[in-house]
């Protein structure tokens, strides 16, 4: 989905151009509206916008100082003008400023639709797979920087030594981010792989990974990358500037970035990407903490979803203070355990729990060392888990707990591995559960939301605010449990409650109109007569 803002000082006009793009089935836009210079610069602040379309003469900025700005929040955004016949001279400084084209306020509407298609194109065209990937095989043939990601994977552990003498080691090793100054933390997951992948493939996807997103934030941000785990990455980003507002505006730009991010992966490398960030900049001391919490949110309630574009504002508001909590490196069948138990992925979990117990069934004196040390490790990983107070009380319900920490109160080794596995049932079933609740809350309140405010801002950006997701994301999870876009919903909703209000005589058609958020009486019979090929006074009359 791309964003499209319409800036003008005619309200008739804005609002016609929205009717316009709203009404094309084959272009996935979100339309927002800007009826001045001041409103638009909201709108750039608030969220990534991907094209605009706009009057080149308004009052207190003109076209060309709004240009300037678009660009300095979204540097790939697609700037096409509304021009008269006597303002070439300003679309020729235009032109050469970046702007993508401009439009004749004369022309059709064929023709303004057909600008933005080309902008549309133009932006996918930008990220085409070829040039992707032919960038990221040249990255990958040179050497790797295993250094420099191995510093960063120690610092978000917390090491001493990584957080002594930041500004020497990160000079040594080529760092861009300013040890002085805080960092905005996101973590990603690569949700599942193509399949038929060698290892070498995947290492490829990941550079690709890599290579992207730091052509998208590097527009406007500093950024530090590294993976950790498996198929696990992180991002560490900061202001380019020092600017007075160059918080806010490096976390929007990264947020909607994000998003790019996401949905380019998706298109060039096949992949699902989920991505968590921060919901405030931290300093570096406080990074492992909110390093871990996130990683938490990953498996639990929204955490289990695919494609997952979230910040960690509502677990932060539940849990409170973060713990200071440090977590050491442990061997790839540990971490593959631990990842798929709190993602919540239950086949790949058990394939790799009944392999190791069955490696485990020898009867050597290095296999029985071996079994009181991996119990012990899996204890450990359940209990991280069970430090949910709803997981623990279900799993109490279920099982005897005080059996966990005691490997000889089983009768057997294979009892005791036995119990483990029925517990990590009962976590699955609680997590499942969990996340389908959350989900199901989400789209309950959007639902509610939608049917209380009619009147109101009803835009994807306004919904995914109230409920505090990405646009994008809100979208792809609404469609996912209704089995309808978000934008049918509400066309839907606006449709009955106009039918509703038709069937009273006393209320007139332009106060219909006004109560369902239709800005203009006009916009109102074009919607009702595209929904149900009649106007409102035709069906008015059907009903008596």
């Amino acid at each position: 989905m791309y964003r499209l803002l319409i800036i003008d000082d005619e309200d008739v006009i804005v609002d016609g151009m929205a009717d316009l793009f709203q009404e094309q089935t084959d272009m996935d836009l979100e339309v927002c509206r800007a009826y001045d210079v001041l409103e638009a610069i909201e709108w750039l602040e608030q969220t990534k916008i991907d094209v605009v379309l706009s009057d080149i003469q308004m009052p207190g900025l003109s076209g060309l100082q709004l240009q300037q700005r678009i660009m300095e929040y979204w540097p790939r955004c697609k700037v096409i003008f509304l021009t008269g016949y006597n303002e070439f001279a300003y679309i020729h400084e235009a032109m050469r400023n970046g702007s993508f084209d401009y439009v004749l306020k004369t022309e059709t509407d064929e023709v303004i639709l057909e600008s933005v298609k080309k902008a549309i194109v133009k932006l996918d065209e930008e990220m085409e797979m070829q040039s992707a990937l032919q960038k990221t095989t040249q990255l990958l043939q040179r050497a790797l920087p295993y250094i420099q990601k191995e510093y960063l994977r120690d610092l978000l552990q917390g090491e001493s030594y990584a957080l002594g003498s930041m500004d020497r080691q990160f000079a040594q090793m080529s760092i861009s981010l300013q040890p002085s100054n805080p960092v905005l933390l996101v973590v990603g997951r690569i949700d599942e792989w193509t399949e038929n992948l060698n290892a070498f493939d995947r290492a490829l996807i990941l550079y690709a990974v890599h290579n992207i997103s730091e052509e998208l934030l590097g527009a406007s941000t500093r950024v530090a990358f590294t993976d950790y785990e498996r198929f696990r990455m992180v991002w560490l980003i900061q202001p380019k500037t020092d600017a007075e507002h160059g918080w806010e505006q490096t976390y929007r730009f990264a947020q909607g970035t994000l998003e790019q991010l996401q949905k380019t992966c998706r298109q060039l490398l096949k992949i699902k990407l989920s991505l968590i960030s921060a919901s405030r900049c931290c300093e570096w001391a406080e990074l492992p903490a909110r390093f871990i919490m996130i990683k938490r949110m990953f498996g639990y309630g929204l955490g289990l979803g695919e494609e997952l574009l979230l910040t960690d504002q509502a677990y932060e508001t539940e849990h409170g203070q973060l713990e200071q909590v440090k977590s050491p490196l442990q061997t790839y069948l540990w971490i593959d355990l631990k990842n798929d138990l709190e993602s919540g992925r239950r086949e790949a979990y058990f394939a790799s729990f009944d392999a190791m117990t069955a490696l485990l069934s020898a009867s050597d004196e290095q296999t029985e060392k071996a079994r009181t040390e991996w119990y012990y490790t899996l204890v450990a990983i359940y209990i991280s888990i069970l430090n949910y107070n709803s997981v623990r009380r279900m799993a109490a319900e279920q099982m005897d707990l005080d059996k966990l920490t005691k490997m000889q109160a089983h009768s057997h080794w294979s009892s005791a591995f036995d119990y483990l596995r029925e517990l990590a049932e009962v976590i699955f079933a609680h997590r499942y559960e969990g996340q389908t609740s959350s989900e199901n809350d989400v789209i309950s309140r959007i639902k509610s939301y939608i049917g209380k405010n009619l009147h109101d801002d009803l835009s994807l950006t306004r919904l995914s605010d109230m409920v505090s997701l990405n646009p994008s994301y809100l979208s792809r999870l609404y469609k996912h449990h209704t089995g309808e876009a978000l934008t049918e919903t509400i066309k839907q909703a606006r449709l009955q409650k106009s039918k509703e209000l038709l069937r009273q005589p006393g209320v007139r058609i332009n106060e219909i109109s006004e109560r369902v958020g239709f800005l203009s009486e006009r916009s109102f019979y074009r919607f009702f007569k595209s929904m149900t090929n009649l106007t409102p006074q035709d069906y008015r009359e059907l009903q008596k």
